[in-house]
């Protein structure tokens, strides 16, 4: 971990001395650091990798639902709406 230094405009410093030291941290460093590291997670720039497998594996197996329930309907075995019907129940359930 890296130190840096950080000047802050006074009303900034006020805001952190009343309403966060304490909420978000113990002290300045602690506070800065939680606001930062919840902005980066919020945009997004934290875990990417971890999010783009996980979007890839969502994809994958929609990919390979929709192909087994398109194969039981062609069969004669299911029927969209029984599908359907399926997935609210089980929603609902758990």
């Amino acid at each position: 971990m890296r130190k840096i230094l950080v000047s802050l405009p006074t009303d900034i410093v006020d805001l952190i001395d009343k309403d966060l030291i304490g909420k978000l941290g113990e002290g300045y460093s602690d506070t800065l650091r939680t606001i930062i590291m919840n902005w980066l997670s919020e945009k997004g720039y934290l875990n990417i990798g971890y999010k783009n497998e996980k979007s890839e594996e969502v994809d994958l197996l929609d990919t390979m639902l929709c192909s087994l329930v398109e194969l039981l309907e062609e069969k004669g075995i299911l029927t969209q709406q029984e599908w359907e019907k399926r997935i609210k129940q089980r929603v609902l359930i758990e």
